[in-house]
């Protein structure tokens, strides 16, 4: 049975019909390649030799490259599925090749020989070169050469003068966007970043000395072409190579095809993956690992994948993909099945297989198995023994009635459940704080004011009349419930430590509170693979900074920034990064983490701003643009309005109603049906499509005024920016148009990016 390497292309956009047909055609041809029917034709006068066609229908024709390497099967490079003539064209005219610098597979397209016109001349990008002004070049000014494109990554000469031809970011990045193969666009896409060569060869996986490159001198090549291997096994081994990964898939199985037929581009994540994205996902670490990256840039698709790469190099080993929330955790579990519907799942926390689970609900399994060890291993977190079972309320519930209770005097600031709550999950449950001599002693840093001796006892008052109306009614808060399931999972019971995984892997970790990582550095035993921790500071928009180290999680040495963007278009990107601008943002190394280096691999139209002067007003515009999208063919399901609140939410389903468009209102992290949604920017994270509108983005409305209700001064600063962090996932959710709405003034969060 024949072999099939998949092709990602640009211009395979099938419909349903076509992409039936498409499968069919696929799977007939790795039963059996010598059926009648499928008409397999080589070309006449190539300038590939293993180019064929096959006929797919009557007007359809795929694009095949057949490799016979002697100790295997035959195999198949499928490159699309093309009307006949584009199809024979294409099959003439492109070569399925090893580069001869860098090793990695590609198709170049040239015209055969026999027929070869002269050379064009390069294509000049610059409108000020088309006015017959001296061109300029944006990679000679970034001091690239000419020679780094051809010599040391194996560009045709006549790519590299049109890439030097880009006078400007956008036109290189215009350029990139229309090549064929993966690796080129990769190449200048670094370049774009400013990277230093060495940083573009080891972010695509090319080694000085490549296996898979070609020799040229006929010298070096008798002893290094290894003439055993024929030049189709060679051409095989080049597919595999980690860059050719990102453009070309080995297929097994039937299901398999199946689902990189139909994943089109937004499935592209199950299949082909930059050789960073592969590297991290298959790489051992010897601890605790984080991969950080700006939205949209493919952190959960590592996760995902490590996830299934741990699974099946370990199969009898725990696996535990958890995230902050239990919406989101139903997101990768869905995301994983997608990926590998075979994969082994685990039947209960502490089985083998992959677990995915919310960390709440990850907590709740601990506090469940503990049984009447949770409570006696309260006694090292909240300083006496509690109920094992007992009602479990947010983590800000109950500060004002113990404040009433207590009956100190505090200052108005340090009395809100703001600032209590806040420092008791950040210092005292964080540090296991059990009595007020170790409150006094304690360090706070990062808490934004200062307490004296006299204040600290006046709060510490207050956290034990809160601990007691507790116990009376039998409740804990989320962090409480985590941090007492950490202690019994360290043995706080007087037990021996007990872990409930051997890998865990974190999604969206820059919202977990300390309690959260105590209970997760607790699941698993410190060792090699033991915590992958993915994050995106910029996207922190519950709960405050987190310094890992501080909670016994070394991750110094051992943290990776991702920065290619793989879902919205350049021109939103710089929008999102732009809403970041005036916000300072502590990483999980307490350091300041920046926005430079991000780049999009999309280009499209710049972002759209509509105000107007009131709320009748914007809701016509609103109902206007979407229309607009609806009626050049948009489909529904992939256009949301993002608002601030499910009332603002159930406002804009009923305006949109009103002006004539059916809409959809999320409640939770899951697409469906074929209707426009409407969601909360909460609701949003995590999710993505195609058209987004923030709707009413307006001076008074965003941030809301409850967001700040109630805030210690001390404390506006961070819920400030974590408004500012919404606003960037909300505007980050756009994969090809973004669009703002406003009544009256804007938001003071949007005067920088307007």
């Amino acid at each position: 049975m024949p072999n099939l390497i998949m092709t990602k292309l640009k211009g395979q956009d099938h419909e349903k019909a076509v992409r039936a047909k498409i499968m069919s055609f696929l799977s007939k041809l790795t039963e059996d390649d010598t059926l009648p029917g499928l008409h397999i034709e080589p070309m006449n006068e190539p300038l590939d030799s293993r180019a064929r066609t096959g006929r797919v229908d009557i007007h359809l024709r795929a694009v095949l490259y057949c490799l016979e390497p002697l100790a295997g099967e035959r195999t198949y490079v499928y490159a699309g599925t093309w009307e006949h003539e584009e199809a024979i064209k294409r099959a003439r005219t492109r070569k399925l090749q090893i580069n001869p610098v860098n090793g990695i597979a590609e198709l170049i397209e040239a015209e055969p020989a026999v027929d070869a016109p002269a050379p064009a001349a390069p294509k000049v990008w610059t409108e000020s070169a088309q006015a017959g002004a001296a061109p300029s070049s944006f990679l000679t000014e970034k001091s690239y050469f000419v020679a780094d494109l051809t010599d040391e990554f194996g560009f045709p000469a006549d790519l590299a003068a049109e890439a030097f031809a880009a006078a400007t970011e956008d036109e290189l990045l215009a350029f990139a966007s229309d090549l064929e193969n993966e690796w080129q666009s990769g190449v200048l896409l670094g370049m774009a970043m400013n990277l230093a060569i060495s940083q573009i060869k080891e972010s695509l996986g090319i080694t000085e000395a490549d296996d898979n490159a070609v020799v040229t001198e006929p010298a070096v090549a008798d002893e290094v072409a290894e003439p055993d291997r024929t030049e189709d096994e060679r051409l095989v081994e080049a597919l595999k190579h980690p860059a050719a990964q990102m453009q070309f898939t080995f297929i097994e199985g039937e299901e398999e095809l199946q689902r990189v037929i139909d994943g089109g581009d937004f499935g592209a994540w199950r299949v082909f993956l930059h050789p960073d994205q592969r590297r991290y996902a298959t790489r051992s670490y010897k601890g605790p690992f984080r991969l950080t990256g700006g939205a949209g840039t493919g952190k959960t698709v590592v996760l995902l994948h490590r996830a299934k790469h741990l699974a099946e190099q370990h199969p009898t080993h725990r696996v535990v993909l958890t995230t902050y929330t239990r919406a989101l955790a139903d997101n990768l579990r869905r995301d994983l099945e997608r990926l590998d519907p075979d994969l082994a799942q685990a039947s209960a926390p502490g089985h083998p297989g992959v677990l995915v689970r919310g960390v709440d609900q990850l907590v709740a399994a601990v506090r469940d198995a503990a049984g009447t060890g949770f409570g006696a291993a309260a006694q090292s977190v909240l300083g006496a023994v509690v109920e094992s079972r007992g009602a479990v309320v947010a983590n800000d519930s109950g500060w004002d009635d113990a404040v009433d209770d207590a009956d100190v005097d505090l200052p108005a600031a340090l009395r809100s459940k703001s600032f209590l709550s806040v420092e008791y999950l950040q210092v005292i449950l964080a540090n296991r704080i059990v009595t007020k001599d170790d409150y006094f002693t304690v360090r706070r840093p990062g808490r934004g004011v200062a307490l004296d001796r006299a204040k600290r006892a006046q709060v510490w008052a207050v956290v034990e009349q809160y601990r007691k109306n507790a116990r009376i009614a039998n409740r804990l808060s989320f962090a409480e419930v985590a941090s007492v399931s950490a202690a019994w999972l360290e043995g706080a019971d007087g037990e021996s430590p007990r872990t409930f995984a051997d890998h865990i892997l974190i999604d969206e970790a820059q919202d977990l509170t300390p309690s959260h990582w105590r209970f997760l550095r607790a699941v698993t035993a410190s060792g090699p693979d033991d915590m992958f921790i993915a994050d995106d500071t910029h996207q922190r928009i519950y709960g405050q900074p987190v310094v890992l180290s501080r909670l016994d999680i070394a991750i110094v040495g051992r943290s990776r920034r991702l920065t290619l963007n793989y879902r919205t278009t350049e021109q939103n990107l710089r929008y999102a990064l732009g809403l970041l601008e005036g916000g300072t943002f502590i990483d999980a190394q307490g350091g300041e983490e920046g926005v430079a280096g991000y780049r999009s691999s999309r280009l499209g139209p710049e972002p759209k701003s509509l105000p107007t002067q009131s709320a009748s007003v914007q809701f016509a515009v609103l109902a206007a643009q979407v229309k607009s999208w609806l009626d050049a063919g948009v489909d529904g399901a992939t256009i949301a309005v993002l608002t601030t609140s499910n009332n603002a939410a159930k406002d804009v389903h009923d305006a949109l109603d009103h002006h004539g468009v059916a809409s959809t209102i999320l409640t939770n992290a899951k697409q469906s049906g074929d209707r426009p949604v409407i969601l909360t920017m909460h609701i949003a994270k995590g999710l993505e499509f195609s058209r987004v509108i923030l709707f009413d983005i307006s001076e008074g409305s965003f941030p809301t005024p409850w967001s700040l209700k109630g805030v210690a001064a001390e404390d506006r600063d961070d819920v400030m920016l974590r408004e500012r962090s919404l606003l960037y996932v909300a505007a980050s959710r756009a994969r090809d148009e973004l669009v703002v709405t406003w009544k009256g003034k804007p938001s003071e969060l949007l005067l920088r990016s307007e």
